[in-house]
């Protein structure tokens, strides 16, 4: 009876962590229950393979030893159990999804500079993890000196029976390790094989439903067989620039009362930058708002084989380069939106650090001058992101520090001036490239075009950085046009409300070239004709309603409490006052049929229903 109880109370102290994990993943980021059984099977095998080697040692080995070596063991899979639930959490609440092995492995290899990035010191942090695994070691000797049912099982077993125990345990982890990687139970959202195969969850974190994107391949493909690509001719070049983590309020070239564009603001003098206008993004994450971009689709729309604008380009006879800051490569598949580009680089093949926008220009000094066939560039930079490299040179704005880890509840005077000291870089990191581009020939007749992936929270409605919400602040975003060589751009600004997915077709037609009919978009250069712009973060869905021409209302629906929020941006651009209660029921009826229409997963309420006041529905 003393071994059955000694073997409970292990199982007890080993579960403590995963159980006190999953009530987080559940409660706090709504996994669903399934998940829970297959991570409890799961993190069973290192308890297994733990007591295997206490059996062991407890039949061949000295006491002392044998305790010594059992506890340096638990206190080591206990330490990479709680490493790992932490950067499970960090990667949930920073980005939305689990963390995946590509990320971890590519961030340990650069600890040090992703360190001096977020403003954190290394000896504190190598101090922290040396004390926890200490305090591990400590607590596993303890433990193993008051608990301890190897030494009475190994007396009562002969040699042989332990080594077949032993072998057993073996096959049992083996068995494990290789369901997790041949069958890994992804649609349960067990995060150990999220984190294993993230590509086994495309879209991870939003709620796609699979079937729904086959049946959107599909579509694609006829798309694709059916278009036509322009007859031959003179073509412009291109230059995409994305700022990762962009928002246009914080722009000089937009009004900010600082000057964080000084080359922007030149360029709209020399009348290069001929017009700009702000968009709202599909999401908040930079998955799906490059996604968006290149494949101009809502991200309920999103498939595996969407026609992509680098696509399209590359049929008219355009060589596309793709060059990144940051890792795109082990980003989620985000990899699979670029295939078929004639060069690839981003952060994630250089030594340095992989979100320096240095290593961007870097790569382009080494680009042969333009041969005159038309290229595509699209550049993606990290210095408006959190986690991007700034130069000293250009921390104009003081105090500055990395608000990554701040929580608070209001904008702080030192997260924005880091934010801004970020633009400001981001603006010089275009100087370079636009300088680079015209030594080398690419802008003698060139179109540029400037945004976002996503907007930023600096501590507005309570929220700071992005992937946490749909609020204005991280769901807007600027797009600059600026021409030079050919013909003005025309007019792309005064719409009531443009969307990210706008911006591939309205490239297209300033290029001239017709775009596919499964596109979402449509080119800025004309009228918009639409009634709804979806929108959709973890568990918040929602729509821009562009029906009331006296009126222009967003409505998102939080699946996680069951709230709606709506608001009047015409008179209320910054969301302070909540009017659900007061919107017109035959709007709130055509709202929740739009979100339904984007089936987001956990989307649960009746169209018909009324929320009443308190905006929850079935609320008192």
């Amino acid at each position: 009876m003393k071994i059955v109880r000694a073997l409970a109370l292990d199982l007890a102290a080993w579960y403590a962590a995963p159980a006190a994990f999953l009530w987080i993943y559940l409660h706090g980021y709504m996994a669903p229950a399934d998940a829970v059984a297959p991570h409890l099977r799961v993190v069973l095998a290192p308890l297994v393979a733990l007591a295997v080697l206490r059996l062991i040692l407890a039949a061949f080995a000295r006491p002392k030893a044998a305790r010594l070596a059992s506890a340096l063991a638990a206190a080591a899979l206990l330490w990479v159990m709680l490493a790992y639930y932490l950067l499970v959490l960090i990667g949930l609440q920073s980005w939305g999804r689990v963390v995946s092995w590509d990320i971890i492995a590519s961030y340990a290899g650069q600890a040090g500079s992703f360190a001096d990035a977020l403003g954190i010191s290394v000896p504190l942090v190598l101090g922290t993890a040396l004390l926890v695994f200490v305090a591990l070691f400590a607590g596993a000797w303890v433990y193993f000196g008051r608990v301890d049912w190897t030494r009475p099982a190994a007396s009562r077993l002969s040699k042989p029976l332990v080594g077949g125990i032993a072998f057993a345990g073996v096959v049992f982890c083996a068995a494990q390790l290789d369901g997790l990687r041949w069958e890994p139970r992804t649609l349960d959202a067990e995060p150990i094989a999220l984190s294993l195969h993230p590509l086994e969850a495309d879209f991870q974190g939003h709620g796609i439903d699979q079937l729904r994107a086959a049946r959107l391949d599909q579509e694609e493909d006829a798309a694709r067989a059916a278009y036509r690509p322009a007859p031959p001719g003179p073509r412009r070049n291109l230059v995409l620039i994305v700022v990762d983590a962009l928002r246009p309020d914080h722009l000089g070239i937009y009004g900010y009362a600082r000057d964080t564009t000084p080359f922007l603001s030149r360029e709209q003098s020399a009348g290069r930058l001929r017009r700009n206008t702000t968009l709202h993004t599909s999401c908040s994450s930079s998955e799906c708002g490059l996604r968006s971009i290149a494949s101009s689709k809502f991200l309920h729309q999103f498939s595996d084989r969407p026609i992509t604008l680098q696509e399209l380009l590359k049929l008219h006879g355009y060589r596309v380069h793709m060059i990144l800051s940051g890792n795109h490569s082990g980003f989620y598949g985000l990899r699979r939106v670029y295939e078929g580009a004639d060069s690839f680089f981003d952060g994630s093949h250089a030594k340095r650090y992989m979100n320096d926008d240095r290593l961007v220009i870097d790569h382009l000094a080494a680009f042969p001058q333009s041969d005159g066939k038309p290229a595509m560039f699209q550049f993606h930079l990290m210095s408006a992101h959190l986690l991007g490299m700034r130069d000293p040179a250009f921390m104009k704005f003081a105090p500055a520090e990395n608000y990554a880890l701040n929580r608070g509840q209001e904008p702080s005077e030192s997260a924005v001036n880091y934010y801004d000291n970020g633009v400001l870089h981001a603006d010089v990191m275009i100087q370079e490239i636009l300088g680079q581009l015209e030594r080398k020939g690419y802008l003698k007749d060139a179109l540029v075009a400037i945004t976002g992936d996503h907007g930023e929270a600096l501590g507005e409605h309570g929220r700071i950085q992005h992937s946490n919400s749909v609020r204005e602040e991280a769901l807007r975003v600027p797009f600059v046009l600026l021409s030079y060589g050919g013909a003005p751009t025309p007019a792309i600004d005064g719409h009531r409300l443009a969307a990210q997915i706008d911006i591939a077709p309205t490239l297209l037609q300033e290029l001239g070239l017709p775009r596919p009919a499964t596109w979402q978009g449509e080119p800025l250069q004309n009228p918009l004709a639409r009634d709804f712009v979806h929108f959709r973060e973890r568990w918040e869905a929602g729509v821009f309603d562009l029906r009331d021409p006296q009126a222009l209302w967003k409505y998102w629906f939080d699946s996680r409490t069951g709230a709606e929020y709506a608001f009047d941006l015409a008179v209320d651009p910054r969301e302070n006052v909540n009017v659900i209660g007061g919107a017109p029921l035959e709007h709130k009826r055509a709202w929740r049929r739009q979100v339904l229409a984007g089936a987001p997963v956990g989307i649960h309420f009746r169209y018909d229903a009324d929320p009443g006041p308190c905006g929850t529905i079935g609320c008192p």
